[in-house]
């Protein structure tokens, strides 16, 4: 089915009336009539009119006879409070006929199951982290634009304030997850960019196709430059797939990426060039014998003179939390210790047990008893063997014991040289969900400009290789998701955890700081954790 849409740049707070009347005027015009009607950027705010926020007050504010939806700023230093108190006492952000708030970030839907997102003024990282996790979004509307929104765009080059615009890459995120048919912001000036691809866009129905975005920035209502100021376009649902206009453009955010990843490449070679011969003195740093480099005196009176990092105090069994001999081990996490390996459940889980119907988050650590950073660094060729083996056998108990309760354990692990004691996290999905963990990492390392492909589980009853630097993700039978991660490329440690928090529908728990729990939680959590894997863990048979 098809809507018809209108959309409007800013009214500054000080045009409200004018635009609503404006609206109403195009709605009953030839050009109309329109089923939604949208504000962008700042509508009710310190600069509003005395006597409009008294008419709102009071229910007198007429507003077009057609839906009507902005999205506020959350900062309530620049919303005046009876605005702010009519908007929290209001029916679901209705504040009179027509009119409705939508806060400061949310979705909904609207006539014949458009759906929409959006983001206003001062929308904090929470809520965005929040809006992640929103499936099929056909229209985006934020207040700020996306970074890379310029690049691969011939359109962009002929107008100087779309580069000098301020971007923020928060807003590329949603852009990428979302991949939304129509992105609108306010913008200083009109501009409606070259449509762009979106790459692996899969529909609810499970089907391709590919969709593209119509990114558009309106200028402020009624502007005395006479830049285009609103927006009117017809819309239909489901989407199906269309032939492209012949000027579209690959997806900029997958360029930014790219280029992003490339630039920090070269930043950290440049930074530990720096580091070993001083900032292009060319003259080497005077070498100590705990391998530190000192700096001169000289390098120390340049302000500008970047420092070396502080050296990472070395971690050996008797200081490492993974270690059994460490005697501040927290030994309450602990459910299972093999000959090689044992078991946790981790401190601050990403589920809770409110989360699922397991009683506990169990979100658990396979961890080896070998304090070694990668499994391939090991020396003893046959504990590496024994180790591999055994925490392989460790995971699928854990995964045999999940899938009991229509859970599907998706495992990852981070393989650097430079760690300190490799482990593997493992996290319940439900099955009913098991379909976006590969798309939602897949997109994931798009956005990072990471590359991850795709392969069959190798045979890990033997020696793991001598390869050392990686991240997987385990998607259970034989299927794994794998990203090489050389020296000079930084990585998110948190990478696994954030994209399961966004499947999971917890992206408030993203970081586990955030999720740690009282002992007596922790020691519940662990001991029922213990319950439900005790007919499967081998370490107790004898």
């Amino acid at each position: 089915m098809t809507s018809k849409i209108l959309v409007f740049g800013s009214p500054r707070g000080s045009n409200l009336k004018p635009a609503l009347s404006k609206a109403s005027q195009i709605h009953n015009s030839p050009a109309g009539p329109f089923d939604a009607f949208f504000l962008l950027g700042d509508v009710l705010s310190s600069s509003t009119p005395r006597e409009v926020i008294d008419e709102l007050v009071d229910g007198k504010l007429e507003a077009p006879a057609l839906p009507t939806y902005f999205y506020i700023d959350s900062d309530s230093t620049k919303v005046p409070g009876t605005i702010r108190r009519l908007i929290d006492s209001s029916n679901n952000g209705r504040i009179c006929e027509n009119l409705t708030c939508l806060g400061s970030s949310g979705v909904i839907s609207i006539s014949n199951g458009i759906k929409l997102a959006g983001a206003g003024p001062s929308c904090s990282v929470f809520e965005l982290e929040k809006l992640k996790v929103q499936k099929g979004i056909d229209i985006l509307f934020t207040d700020h634009w996306p970074e890379h929104i310029d690049l691969l765009s011939s359109s962009a080059d002929k107008i100087d304030t779309v580069k000098k615009v301020e971007k923020d890459e928060k807003i590329t995120e949603l852009g990428l997850i979302f991949q939304p048919r129509y992105h609108f912001v306010p913008g200083p000036v009109f501009w409606e960019r070259e449509t762009f691809k979106n790459e692996g866009f899969i529909n609810a129905s499970g089907s391709g196709g590919e969709r593209p975005t119509r990114f558009i920035s309106l200028a402020p209502f009624a502007n005395a430059d006479k830049q285009k100021w609103f927006y009117a376009f017809n819309i239909a649902v489901p989407f199906t797939p269309t032939v492209l206009p012949a000027n579209a453009t690959p997806n900029p955010y997958l360029e930014g990426s790219k280029i992003k990843a490339a630039q920090t490449s070269v930043e950290k070679k440049e930074e530990e060039r720096d580091w070993i011969y001083g900032n292009g003195s060319g003259v080497k740093r005077r070498y100590e014998g705990d391998g530190s480099f000192k700096r001169s005196r000289r390098e120390r009176g340049n302000a500008r003179q970047p420092r070396p990092r502080s050296e990472r105090k070395p971690v050996d069994p008797s200081t490492c939390f993974f270690c059994l001999s460490n005697p501040q081990l927290a030994q309450h996490f602990i459910v299972s210790i093999g000959e090689e390996s044992y078991v946790t459940t981790a401190k601050g889980p990403l589920p809770t047990s409110a989360s699922h119907r397991l009683g506990c988050p169990a979100h658990v650590l396979i961890i080896p008893l070998s304090h070694s950073p990668t499994l391939a660094s090991i020396t003893d060729s046959a504990t590496r063997k024994n180790t591999i083996a055994e925490m392989v056998k460790y995971r699928r108990c854990v995964a045999t014991m999940l899938a009991q309760h229509g859970y599907t354990a998706v495992a990852f692990e981070i393989s650097r040289h430079n760690g300190i004691h490799f482990h593997v996290q493992v996290i319940p999905v439900p099955d009913s969900k098991l379909a976006e963990v590969q798309r939602e990492f897949e997109n994931a390392a798009k956005t990072n400009g990471y590359t991850i492909i795709e392969k069959d589980e190798e045979d890990e009853n033997g020696d793991s290789g001598n390869e050392e630097d990686f991240f997987k993700v385990y998607l259970g039978g034989k299927k794994i998701l794998y990203i090489s991660l050389p020296p000079e490329v930084r990585f998110d440690l948190q990478f696994g955890r954030k994209v399961l928090a966004t499947i999971l529908d917890l992206p408030e728990r993203s970081d586990w700081k955030s999720c740690v729990q009282d002992e007596k939680d922790e020691i519940h959590d662990a001991e029922q954790f213990k319950t439900l894997f005790k007919v499967y863990d081998f370490s107790l048979q004898e």
